[in-house]
């Protein structure tokens, strides 16, 4: 069986919060067998719907966005095709990461642009696309420790849904940013801006975990 969701967070602005399920991924991971994909472009939805058809072990449930997200460029990004193993290195650090942001859906976007302002101000940063946390905890130990070395503390998980899926995968000195309440009616833009989902806010909140 595979579930298709629609209206995946707050993104949708116009419709109101009672269209923005803030509530729905946390609630889908805890069903037991259920795999949750939240795919962040056109691209990743394609292998989504691969990885939903060749399961026969469970129901998958894709998780997709009502926003116009462009298409990944993937001349310089990990190919899509790594969806299948839950969690991957979209875009890795120039050199030895000192960060990794961690993100779902349409906050890919915004993780890729928080990358590029914190390596310009010399901290090495990696980001995760991480569409499915299920695929990604079947993975073997070695390959969740490639993905996310032991040693990065500095970590950052965002997803415009309540948090509680995320502190698992940042530790005890990481930062989830989520949101633990429901939308409002406005643009998305105007949403994220409030809300505090910003690349602005991504940059702050992941220096500040050094400080």
């Amino acid at each position: 069986v595979i579930y298709v969701f629609t209206h995946d967070s707050i993104g949708l602005g116009e419709d109101g919060p009672t269209h923005q399920p803030v509530e729905m991924l946390p609630a889908l991971r805890v069903v037991p067998n259920l795999v949750v994909i939240r795919p962040s472009d056109a691209t990743e939805t394609v292998e989504a719907w691969r990885v939903a058809i060749k399961r026969s072990d469970g129901p998958t449930a894709l998780v997709l966005t009502r926003q116009n997200l462009p298409v990944l460029d993937r001349t310089a990004l990990a190919p899509a095709s790594l969806l299948a193993k839950g969690g991957y290195v979209l875009a890795d650090a120039s050199k030895k990461p000192a960060a990794i942001l961690i993100a779902t859906g349409s906050e890919v976007h915004l993780a890729l642009e928080a990358r590029d302002r914190l390596e310009s101000g010399g901290m090495p940063t990696r980001v995760v696309s991480m569409p499915s946390i299920e695929l990604f905890a079947a993975q073997p130990d070695e390959y969740r420790d490639e993905v996310l070395p032991p040693g990065v503390w500095r970590r950052v998980a965002i997803e415009a849904a309540q948090p509680l899926s995320w502190y698992r995968w940042v530790g005890d000195r990481g930062d989830v940013m989520g949101l633990d309440h429901f939308g409002a009616s406005a643009p998305y833009e105007r949403l994220y801006q409030e809300f505090g989902l910003t690349v602005d806010a991504i940059v702050r909140r992941t220096k500040e975990l050094g400080s």
